[in-house]
């Protein structure tokens, strides 16, 4: 992930800590020594409230990365491999990669890490409770550090258990909804659509709280809730894609489906973006702003003239010790540059990217570059030519006799 360096490896998963991370930390360490410390107990020095808070938000990224850790091992188990965890502003992401092949091994999955936190807060809190301090005095910052410890543990788990897609809650969900009908595709729509409404009961209450005068907390229940619902869509439109490149054109046994793709590629195509060089490394390029897409095609180039295609993915898989060594033309396909005439039909399309085993098609109009489709194009332009049809076809209309 970009602007992340390696921290650690444990049990052979690489640990990474993002810049962002730095926002957070200095963030919770103020609230809890300035807010929550001060409210809990008045007797400490300024020095113990930033101790117990500084203390308190490490051992809570350390729980998140513990949080983490139980579902990169579960999905080791289930055969899946983690290229690594990010710890970032908003907690941390395992990066695994693969599907789960049954609805209950996503369940375990999914479920094992708010499990941890669930643990990590329930042992915090016995502990606090086997030598509850008798008066105010008896308070130090070992007493606070215990008991916020355990209680932002149990939130942690609690938050995540929120059916709300991409959270561990919403994969619960999803796994439950494709245990019943057998479809996971429908289960993904599912819980992503259930996701994306309690992301906006977020939203609405981060706004009631800027109104009610928590400027701070508002904006922040805002911001989870965004990047969460960004972080979904990203991922169902990944799905959608991989898909796409895994299978033969949507319904292509249909003769009604095959005379839907017959639209002009022109109608699918996107403009050409960013050319990468083909002698940048690839610590280079993560630095230009890649898209959050692993299966995003991204032209490469040489003094200026296209040669070909990468994947995201195919940096995002290079190892960190490795990206300042590797460049953009050593990942690149040479057999990736493929051309279309923006005149063919979309269902050429498809053809010759699976002919030439390619994700994307350079779209020429006579001898000028017009833009590039991929699958994804192709697909999302037969959706929107679907629901077109459909919408045309229930309407209350008809003919006088």
């Amino acid at each position: 992930m970009n602007g992340s360096i390696k921290l650690v490896s444990v049990l052979g998963i690489p640990v990474e800590i993002n810049a962002t991370w730095l926002i957070a930390f200095v963030g919770i360490s103020f609230y809890l020594s300035v807010v929550i410390f001060p409210d809990f107990i008045s007797t400490w020095s300024i020095f113990q409230y930033w101790l117990a808070g500084t203390i308190t938000t490490l051992l809570l990224f350390i729980s998140v990365l513990a949080h983490e850790l139980g579902h990169s091992i579960v999905a080791l188990g289930q055969g899946l491999r983690v290229q690594g965890i990010v710890l970032l502003i908003f907690g941390g992401v395992s990066k695994i990669q693969g599907e789960a092949s049954r609805p209950r091994n996503e369940f375990f999955i999914a479920f094992s890490g708010p499990a941890i936190s669930f643990a990590i807060g329930i042992v915090f809190t016995i502990w606090w409770f086997s030598f509850l301090p008798i008066s105010e005095d008896q308070v130090t910052p070992l007493h606070g550090v215990i008991l916020y410890t355990g209680r932002m543990n149990l939130i942690v788990a609690v938050f995540n258990l929120i059916p709300a897609f991409p959270m561990d809650g919403g994969r619960v969900l999803r796994s439950i909804v494709w245990g019943v009908t057998g479809d996971p595709n429908r289960a993904t729509n599912f819980a992503y659509a259930v996701g994306r409404y309690v992301f906006y009961v977020f939203i609405g209450y981060g706004a009631w709280q800027i109104i009610n005068g928590d400027f701070g907390g508002g904006i922040w229940i805002i911001a989870i809730a965004s990047f969460l619902m960004s972080s979904g869509k990203n991922e169902v439109r990944g799905r959608r894609a991989a898909q796409a490149m895994g299978s033969s054109p949507p319904d292509s046994s249909s003769s009604d489906s095959m005379d839907q793709l017959s639209f002009d590629v022109g109608r699918a195509t996107r403009p050409m973006p960013p050319m990468f060089e083909a002698g940048w490394s690839v610590e280079q390029v993560t630095y230009q702003g890649l898209p959050a897409n692993p299966l995003t095609s991204i032209p490469v180039g040489r003094q200026g003239e296209l040669i070909g295609f990468i994947l995201k993915q195919d940096l995002d898989n290079i190892p960190i010790h490795k990206r300042v060594s590797v460049t953009v033309g050593e990942l690149m396909d040479s057999g990736s540059l493929r051309v279309i005439s923006t005149h063919e039909p979309a269902r050429s399309a498809l053809q010759q990217m699976d002919g030439q085993r390619v994700n994307q098609l350079v779209v020429m109009e006579e001898d000028f570059v017009v833009g590039m489709v991929t699958r994804q194009d192709i697909v999302e332009t037969l959706i929107e030519f679907r629901s077109a049809n459909e919408s045309a076809g229930s309407s209350d209309c008809g003919t006088p006799v």
